[in-house]
């Protein structure tokens, strides 16, 4: 099926795009070609669809039905409760829940998502079994990252390296760690870097998450990468810690970044329980920045629903993303930037390209997250969702 799609508002340009056997095949300006649809954008926004950097959605939708029901506490209370309920987990339930979320996604837009999925001694690999087959009923819908996740730990038993390990060899895209869990700190990241170096993989990083000086472990893991020549392949999630630096430490922190070219990723509804890194110094250090749903009505967040407009209209509020100039950086975050985050080879709308394209029924940005719009139309390897 050939699909022409007329004036659409691409990067600030208007232009034609033309699709032919799933992929673009020509844009330009009034092309003259047939097609067995013609979509009349008239000067409104196509892009490629958004890019939801972070999610955990083996753990999402546990208070769905009235089950689990959220109840304030501390971290470790929270995480006690999920090490609970990951006991029952079952791979057909942990599709179940997980496919809601990606459902949602797809219906909002999101064309790539990256997942962390738990690997530990209470549940497992079924939840990377689970993923790795939702990853492949939806590969016609939308892209599916998912990293094996050391939520609990490493060297708490002995079962969760070997698990981490196999859960690569299964398939998972990438290794994912956490800079605090259990006290593991440096040989935790040591562990997850040498992992992700021995597959070839890259990496992703709960990275002074805690928002406190004593798990500042960034200079470090910058240090590591260079030391493995893992440099330009770790994702940051998080870095709640540079928002208690003063100027000087910062400035140190930046660098760093900007040295072992890390990548980071920002989940704004961490706000209910620590400061979130300062975004804006981020970008205008050019460090690479995506946005990330995170939790999704579970223990830590009970509302969520993979839609990445909620997240960016949140970090909008809280770091107040208003002027045109900030609202376009927050935009590029959701798509090129978070992109970039995710090492998304062919993203975009040029010749040659998948023909992954979204359109809304407005000219502006700030429309779509304003009012929470969501696509017009959808179009995934050319074909019309």
């Amino acid at each position: 099926m050939t699909i022409l799609i007329r004036n659409a508002l691409c990067g600030g340009e208007l232009t034609d795009l033309y699709i032919d056997n799933g992929r673009i095949t020509m844009r330009g300006s009034q092309l003259a070609v047939s097609a067995d649809m013609v979509i009349e954008q008239n000067g409104k926004l196509a892009i490629p669809g958004f890019v939801d950097c972070h999610a955990h959605i083996d753990k999402s939708n546990l208070n769905i039905g009235g089950k689990n029901p959220y109840r304030h506490g501390t971290g470790a209370v929270k995480g006690a409760l999920t090490r609970e309920a990951k006991q029952s987990f079952t791979v057909e339930d942990i599709y179940r829940r997980a496919e809601r979320v990606l459902q949602t996604a797809i219906a909002s837009g999101t064309l790539v998502m990256r997942t962390n999925c738990d690997v530990d001694r209470f549940v497992g690999l079924k939840g990377v079994e689970a993923l790795l087959r939702l990853k492949e009923d939806y590969s016609d819908r939308i892209e599916l990252q998912i990293a094996a996740f050391a939520q609990e730990g490493i060297f708490q038993d002995e079962v969760t390296a070997g698990y981490l390990e196999e859960a690569l060899r299964m398939g998972a895209d990438l290794i994912g760690g956490h800079s605090m869990t259990c006290g593991e700190g440096e040989r935790h990241i040591d562990f997850i870097l040498e992992l992700a170096a021995k597959y070839g993989k890259e990496a992703d990083f709960h990275l002074d998450e805690s928002g406190n000086r004593e798990n500042y472990l960034l200079p470090y893991t910058a240090e590591k990468m260079r030391s493995l020549g893992m440099a330009g392949h770790v994702n940051a999630i998080h870095l709640c810690t540079l928002a208690a630096l003063n100027e000087a430490e910062l400035e140190e922190a930046l660098l760093s970044l900007r040295e072992a070219h890390m990548k980071v990723t920002v989940a704004p509804t961490a706000i209910s329980t620590r400061h979130i890194a300062p975004v804006k110094r981020l970008l205008e250090a050019g460090i690479p920045v995506g946005l990330g749903s995170d939790n999704i009505r579970d223990f830590f967040n009970p509302l969520g629903s993979g839609d990445l407009k909620l997240a960016a209209t949140l970090l909008a509020y809280s770091q107040a993303f208003f002027t045109e100039d900030e609202r376009c950086a927050l935009w590029r975050m959701m798509t090129d930037g978070g992109a970039e985050v995710l090492a998304l080879p062919a993203y975009g709308l040029f010749v040659g390209a998948p023909a992954h394209v979204t359109l809304f029924d407005t000219d502006s940005i700030t429309d779509v997250l304003a009012c929470q719009l969501q696509p017009s139309t959808t179009i995934r390897f050319g074909r019309l969702l």
